[in-house]
C-alpha cells in the first residue's frame, strides 16, 4: 500500500526534464538554453536527434568550463570545444575568426550578436530571428537569466563569451549546424546584467568565431549511453526558452 502511495505521486519536471520535453514538439522551432549556448533547432529535426545534438553540446560545453578559462585561454577553449564536438560525431569545417567593430556607440549583447548573425547569415535567418527572440526571454526569465550570465561571465568580470547555433536537417537529410562563438571584453567589470546593460563601443572589444558541422548520428550512437552517464548527475545547466 505504501510502496502503491509513493509510486502515484508526481513531482515537478526538472529543467532537463522540462527541456527534453520542449525538444519533443516537433514540426516547430524550439530553443534550448545550454549554459551559455541558445541551441535553436528548426522544425524539420526530429526529436531524437535534437536530443543528441543536446547532450553533445551540454558535455562538451561543461568540459571545456572545467579544463579551460574563457577569459585567460580563449583559443585553447575554443580549440577544446570544437576538436570536442568533432569526437562526439561533429565533422566541423569552415573555421573563421575575426576581431569586429560594433555599428553603435552604446549596444547590448543580444544586439552585437544578431548585427553580426545578420551580416553573415541575413536578417531573416532563423538564427538571426531566434536569436534576439531568446535574448528577450533570457531577461525576463530569472533562471535563464542567472544560467546565462553565470556561463557567459568571466571570473574578472571584464568579458562574456557565449555561442549560438542553429541546427536543421539538410536537404540530403543529415543534421547540419551554424555555430558562432562570439567574446565580449570590456575595459572595467561588470558584476550583473549583461544581459540587459548596454556596453559602450570606446571601452568594449568583439571578436566572433564561426564553424559549420555536420553531425553523425552513427558515431553518436555508440557514445549515447556513456554520454547520458556522465550529464546524469547535471541538473542546472539547461533550460527550454519559451518565446
Amino acid at each position: 500500500m505504501t510502496e502503491a502511495f509513493v509510486n502515484q505521486l508526481s513531482l515537478p519536471k526538472s529543467p532537463v526534464e522540462q527541456a527534453i520535453a520542449a525538444l519533443k514538439k516537433e514540426g516547430e522551432e524550439r530553443v534550448l538554453l545550454i549554459g551559455s549556448t541558445v541551441c535553436i533547432f528548426a522544425d524539420n529535426v526530429p526529436a531524437g536527434i535534437a536530443e543528441d545534438v543536446a547532450a553533445s553540446m551540454r558535455l562538451i560545453g561543461l568540459s571545456s568550463e572545467k579544463a579551460f578559462n574563457k577569459e585567460t585561454q580563449q583559443r585553447e577553449w575554443y580549440n577544446h570545444y570544437t576538436n570536442g564536438l568533432a569526437k562526439l560525431g561533429w565533422t566541423m569545417t569552415g573555421a573563421a575568426h575575426a576581431e569586429e567593430a560594433m555599428d553603435q556607440d552604446k549596444a547590448t549583447l543580444a544586439s552585437i550578436a544578431v548585427t553580426l548573425v545578420a551580416r553573415d547569415l541575413g536578417r531573416n535567418h532563423r538564427m538571426a530571428r531566434c536569436l534576439g527572440r531568446s535574448f528577450n526571454a533570457i531577461a525576463v526569465a530569472p533562471a535563464a537569466k542567472n544560467l546565462f550570465e553565470r556561463s557567459s561571465t568571466s571570473v574578472s568580470g571584464k568579458s562574456s563569451t557565449f555561442q549560438a547555433v542553429d541546427c536543421e536537417i539538410s536537404p540530403q537529410g543529415m543534421p547540419i549546424m551554424h555555430m558562432k562563438s562570439f567574446q565580449i571584453a570590456y575595459d572595467h567589470a561588470v558584476d550583473t546584467g549583461t544581459v540587459t546593460r548596454e556596453f559602450e563601443k570606446a571601452s568594449t572589444r568583439v571578436y566572433r568565431a564561426s564553424q559549420q558541422g555536420t553531425f553523425s548520428v552513427r558515431q553518436f550512437n555508440a557514445l549515447r549511453d556513456a554520454v547520458n552517464r556522465k550529464l546524469a548527475s547535471q541538473a542546472d545547466d539547461i533550460l527550454g526558452l519559451d518565446f
